[in-house]
């Protein structure tokens, strides 16, 4: 023990360990794995029936949709080969590539025949992204 661990002991003061530091460096980043195929980014999990709805029309499983809180998306943009959708979010600038869509939340799209017409042109344009070619 330690003169400094002794002297908290003393005090009556808890210790505690950090173990994983690289959390407060910010080098901790979200793994995707190679059976990701689209990064879906919103306040909290979709459940509304147009979620599933899109998921199942560009034939993704849930197993190969990453969903990330704002707080939780901290890897660069350059680093993402994947399609990010931003449900309700407004991403930074940049954040603003070829491979984001950004919609209003599931509720508004759901009811907006012209926002999910975009929302499809987009989604057909990345088809490649969803179901690429085996190698």
């Amino acid at each position: 023990m330690t003169e400094q661990d002794w002297y908290l002991q003393q005090c009556n003061i808890t210790q505690y360990i950090l173990r994983n530091s690289a959390v407060f460096k910010g080098e901790m980043a979200t793994h995707i794995s190679d059976e990701i195929r689209l990064i879906v980014v919103a306040d909290q999990k979709p459940t509304q029936k147009i979620y599933t709805d899109i998921l199942n029309a560009i034939r993704l499983k849930e197993e190969q949709v990453l969903i990330l809180t704002p707080s939780q998306l901290i890897i660069p943009a350059s680093d993402i080969k994947t399609v990010i959708w931003f449900i309700d979010i407004t991403p930074d600038e940049n954040w603003q590539n070829h491979l984001t869509i950004q919609t209003s939340s599931l509720d508004v799209l759901a009811n907006t025949p012209q926002q999910k017409r975009q929302l499809w042109r987009q989604l057909c344009k990345y088809e490649n992204y969803f179901h690429p070619e085996p190698q």
